[in-house]
């Protein structure tokens, strides 16, 4: 019986390419980013139904609410560097949540879902300060909501 020389090439092409995305995955690291200067033009997100007569489900029971914040990240340690930016949306209570959102175009708009992050902005870090104005839009199921809540979001840096 003779062997194919077929799983010897795919193992030779499968080891490099291991090592790349590990390699790559290891030199990343990612540090929460300093926002203590970003501000809320609005003081709080009043949540409104998203529909006049809500419907059976958790779609149709969805509670919207916008802000608008002006963000300004303190990039100062990456400075001179390769970056990539996350917005970070923790899971929190009350339950499942989603943030869109739209920008002036520093940073890139998006869409994110509590317990995952989504790329804002990838490049150089040019300055030691990004600024952006940045206005919200969350969406979470009105059956989940019995009282007033905060919303966490953070700002991350992968580096390069």
């Amino acid at each position: 019986m003779s062997r194919s020389p077929t799983p010897f090439r795919a193992r030779f092409f499968l080891v490099p390419a291991l090592a790349i995305i590990w390699l790559s995955a290891a030199g990343a690291a990612t540090k929460i980013i300093d926002d203590a200067g970003t501000t809320s033009l609005e003081p709080n997100v009043n949540l409104r139904w998203k529909s006049a007569a809500p419907a059976h489900g958790a779609e149709g029971m969805a509670l919207t609410g916008r802000t608008t914040l002006r963000v300004h990240l303190n990039v100062q340690p990456w400075l001179h560097r390769r970056g990539r930016i996350f917005l970070s949306l923790p899971a929190q209570p009350p339950g499942p949540l989603t943030a869109t959102w739209t920008t002036q175009g520093r940073l890139a708009a998006g869409q994110v879902q509590s317990g995952s992050r989504t790329l804002l902005y990838a490049g150089p870090i040019t300055s030691g300060v990004i600024e952006d104005i940045v206005t919200f839009q969350f969406s979470v199921d009105g059956r989940l909501v019995r009282r007033p809540f905060a919303v966490n979001l953070r700002f991350e840096m992968d580096e390069e």
